[in-house]
């Protein structure tokens, strides 16, 4: 009976730990997860392989996030909340029947 109590509610520790995880990350926004800004080049130090990585850089620096743990940080919130409402919704439910 014991096993069966720790595996219902283990979830909610679980997602506990997951948000608590990803606001900590949010909040703390390290500087290693953040994306560098691009270094000037010389205009006559470009060749064409590097002005496509360039303008290839650039577009996807448009819609990256600035810093990933802010998106890493949300996300673990998001996960941590529905497994926490899932797991209480599945336990209204049984308790239903």
């Amino acid at each position: 009976m014991q096993d069966e109590t720790r595996d219902r509610w283990m979830p909610l520790a679980v997602a506990g730990g997951l948000a608590l995880a990803g606001v900590a990350l949010y909040r703390a926004k390290p500087e290693v997860l953040a994306l560098p800004e691009p270094e000037v080049l010389d205009e006559d130090e470009q060749n064409h392989l590097s002005r496509a990585a360039r303008r290839t850089r650039d577009g996807v620096a448009r819609f990256a996030p600035s810093n990933i743990a802010e998106s890493l940080g949300r996300s673990m919130v998001i996960a941590g909340v529905a497994l926490a409402l899932t797991r209480v919704l599945d336990e209204v439910a049984a308790k239903r029947r």
